[in-house]
């Protein structure tokens, strides 16, 4: 059960972190820390990270169902908001992968 509390909050630590450090190496500045938008999308990796945790725990259930639909809605809003905010489809896909791997990471350990 705290894999599936783990595997969010880890992931989303591990991608900010991420983009914290690609940030500050482009702009020479850390002020940017809760900026919206960059490499890997954040979103992504956590909506990825739950849905493949609820996965692993519970299987192939209603509830993985729902949150596979929300986490594909999540997704793609994060490639339609406006385009300050938005994510480019390669940060959407790091972000995913990032959130899959963690998650798995985490549920063999």
């Amino acid at each position: 059960m705290i894999k599936l509390i783990l595997s969010p909050i880890i992931t989303w630590l591990i991608a900010e972190s991420i983009k914290i450090s690609i940030r500050s190496k482009k702009t020479k500045k850390i002020n940017e820390l809760w900026r919206s938008g960059g490499m890997p999308s954040a979103h992504s990796a956590v909506v990825a990270a739950l849905t493949l945790a609820i996965f692993f725990h519970q299987g192939f259930t209603p509830l993985f169902i729902v949150t596979l639909i929300l986490s594909f809605l999540v997704i793609r809003d994060t490639m339609l908001r406006p385009k300050e905010l938005r994510h480019k489809p390669t940060e959407v896909l790091a972000g995913t992968l990032l959130g899959l791997i963690i998650s798995y990471i985490i549920y063999i350990i």
